[in-house]
């Protein structure tokens, strides 16, 4: 590496060209200068490690992959952008399955002892193998479970790669194909849904100025990133059933025969805490806080549910 204040150049120009570069050197400077004072206005030069989350990230993912991905995640909880973010890392998506100095190999990289503790028949081929993704995100999501996923996906990541600077970039990935820390969710759904106290109640509605039950959750998530079903059956089914005295901020509070219907639940909120629900009411009414052991409320109260908050961008 050259020190800049003792390398000179050798002469090899001649001082015909040196001339030219000081008349031709203003001239440079008059053009680039716009140039580059566009680019700072708009935003700087393009940085190779900006990431945004959005249909272009996930357009990067092959569809089929794609598929498997959410498909595992959803079975093991283990976030299914995470998994897509090591294949991106380790393979490229299956662009680069060679052996690794260190003797990994396939789509996700795995060391040949590792592949033998944790290797699955993912599509039921009846072989075991690392070079098949249909294989490989299942073991890998069973590596991250074994080491502290999904509660603690910082060392579970570690565990899978002894690198911090890994980590982070894995991480990185995760966040443009959408996911979104846990822990940051609840409260910030808490925040978003209280902005809405007062909206009229409209049958139908998802937002911004007039909602549904179910419409105002759907709303808040997708203020957050994550996508909810529409309905209160369907966001019954789709949270993680919990114990009423579990409820945390997020969690969804469901209720059932709050009107006729087919089908059992008919209305839900977002638990605020201090044993309080937003919820869009009922018809003429609008968007209010009210008491978890209220009378008519608890009269129809059918259960409790934490959304899945990595789900996210699906």
């Amino acid at each position: 590496m050259y020190d800049a204040a003792e390398f000179e150049p050798p002469d090899v120009l001649g001082s015909l060209t040196r001339d030219a570069l000081k008349v031709l050197a203003p001239l440079a400077i008059l053009f680039f200068l716009p140039v580059l004072l566009l680019i700072a206005a708009f935003g700087g030069l393009p940085d190779a490690t900006r990431t945004t989350s959005g249909g272009a990230e996930l357009a990067s993912i092959p569809p089929e992959q794609l598929e498997v991905m959410r498909r595992v995640g959803l079975e093991t909880g283990v976030p299914w952008p995470v998994l897509a973010a090591i294949a991106k890392v380790e393979s490229d998506f299956g662009a680069n399955m060679g052996v690794s100095m260190a003797g990994a190999e396939g789509y996700c990289q795995f060391l040949p002892s590792t592949w033998r503790a944790y290797g699955v028949d993912g599509n039921g081929d009846g072989v075991a193998n690392p070079y098949d993704f249909h294989d490989c995100l299942p073991a890998a999501a069973a590596y991250l479970l074994a080491n502290g996923a999904p509660g603690d996906l910082r060392a579970a990541l570690y565990a899978y790669n002894h690198s911090w600077e890994y980590v982070d970039t894995v991480l990185g990935y995760a966040a443009a194909y959408g996911y979104a820390d846990p822990r940051s969710i609840p409260a910030r759904a808490v925040a978003t849904v209280r902005t809405k106290l007062g909206a009229p109640y409209v049958w139908g509605a998802s937002g911004p100025d007039a909602f549904d039950c179910s419409g105002l959750v759907v709303w808040t998530y997708s203020q957050l990133g994550v996508s909810v079903p529409r309905t209160a059956q369907q966001q019954y089914e789709w949270a993680a059933p919990i114990e009423v005295s579990q409820l945390q901020l997020g969690d969804l509070v469901f209720y059932e025969n709050t009107y006729p219907s087919s089908e059992r639940i008919t209305h839900v909120g977002i638990y605020a805490g201090g044993g309080s629900v937003v919820m869009a009411t009922n018809s003429g009414d609008f968007v209010r806080e009210v008491a978890l052991n209220d009378p008519y409320w608890k009269e129809h109260l059918a259960g409790a549910g934490r959304p899945p908050y990595w789900e996210v961008g699906v």
